[in-house]
């Protein structure tokens, strides 16, 4: 048997719990040395790339872990290190030691997770252990479902990358990043299809025009649009919230229909918030400029500035910070003095859980900014710091007063 595979037999025997002491201690000490770092690594690796979910995902080890989570298992490597070099009371500190013993720890901590996780049921152990179930609720990601004319449909997060379907001239082509792009010419009106992209709750998606054009769909929203822009206008419609970037044409300004407002431009950058269970709608102008239109009103705005409109009709324009609009964009929530209510909305949205009240709710206003990839409960726990309470059941959140 050569050293190599003496070493991946000790160290399997080792995870399995059936190493004798004096295998630990040499474990122990083979891995403190620099020059065995490469080593450890390649055998989390291959070994990792055992553990298989049910749908064929692998579970692929990062070889940047064992730094990431250094400082979080020093307390366990002290421990290793007193109960194996027999040392009187807390282990001694030793610098050299601990970069070897905290890429054997993080192995560990790997291996265990994965075995407890997709272990098979009815495996019977002989220790009684913790199993950590995997989250309820979890933050959104990039979903989505194409719609096609004849009503097809296309879960675009499965489909595989390259060209997914043609639709007369124009290719749909799904890139390696994961977002959608259309690819074709112009041909006869009669020969453009209309799809629809519609993200779910806890979905976001990218997906660029036929014209160049590129859109961001905020969670629970859609957009509809054509295969090929062959009029003298490209009209869209959404329903949510989506931002664009327009492509520039002066030929043919840019349509987006959203409840009972339309929207024109040339080429510009804009965010619209159009949900039905809002108020109102906004649009956020970046760059450039666009008119807005409802019934007979009409506003055009400026970079910086927000057109709102409510139920009852009417345009009203305000100066605001983009940032807000453009939060979720950029991968956080941010709110400006907003009522809990309004907050509990957009966590629904992206986190796909329903949300129920007991009880009067604060009157208060909340400011505060977090990041969209948090946990629900770090996310949660921002706002019970201003006396507002949760109770979480499966995937519905309680809020309290």
């Amino acid at each position: 048997m050569d050293n190599d595979t003496f070493l991946k037999d000790i160290f399997q025997r080792y995870l399995n719990n059936e190493c004798t002491a004096e295998e630990v201690k040499f474990l122990l000490k083979h891995f403190r040395s620099d020059s065995e770092e490469d080593a450890l690594k390649e055998i989390i690796a291959e070994k990792l790339k055992d553990y298989s979910l049910d749908d064929k995902r692998q579970l692929h080890a990062d070889r940047a872990v064992a730094d990431k989570t250094f400082s979080k298992i020093l307390d366990r490597i002290n421990l290793e290190e007193a109960v194996y070099e027999g040392d009187e009371g807390p282990a001694k500190k030793r610098p050299a030691l601990f970069k070897g013993l905290a890429l054997l720890m993080v192995a560990l901590v790997l291996f265990e997770c994965a075995y407890l996780y997709y272990k098979p049921v009815g495996v019977q152990t002989d220790n009684l252990v913790r199993v950590h179930k995997k989250p309820v609720i979890v933050p959104g990601g990039n979903k989505a479902i194409l719609t096609l004319q004849d009503g097809s449909t296309i879960v675009l997060n499965d489909a595989k990358e390259g060209t997914i379907i043609q639709q007369g001239n124009t290719r749909i082509i799904k890139l390696a990043n994961g977002q959608i792009r259309y690819d074709g010419t112009d041909g006869p009106a009669d020969k453009v299809s209309y799809n629809t992209m519609t993200t779910p709750r806890g979905g976001e998606y990218k997906l660029t025009l036929p014209d160049g054009t590129e859109v961001w769909l905020n969670s629970a929203s859609s957009i509809t649009y054509p295969t090929a822009f062959v009029t003298k206008e490209r009209k869209v419609s959404i329903t949510g919230e989506a931002y664009f970037e327009v492509a520039k044409d002066k030929t043919k300004p840019f349509m987006v229909t959203a409840g009972n407002q339309n929207i024109e431009v040339l080429g510009t950058h804009f965010n619209v918030m159009a949900y039905a269970d809002e108020e109102t709608i906004k649009t956020t102008l970046l760059e450039g400029s666009v008119k807005i239109t409802e019934h007979n009103n009409v506003d055009i705005l400026k970079p910086g500035e927000q057109a709102i409109v409510g139920k009852q009709g009417g345009i009203k324009v305000k100066t605001v910070n983009t940032d807000e609009a453009m939060a979720w964009k950029n991968g956080y929530f941010k709110f400006n003095r907003v009522d809990i209510k309004y907050i509990m909305r957009q966590i629904a949205r992206w986190y796909d859980v329903d949300i129920a009240y007991e009880g009067a709710m604060p009157e208060d206003e909340f400011v505060g900014k977090i990041g969209r990839g948090e946990n629900i409960k770090q996310v949660l726990h921002v706002l019970e710091l201003e006396h507002v309470h949760f109770k979480i059941e499966g995937k519905k959140i309680t809020v309290l007063p």
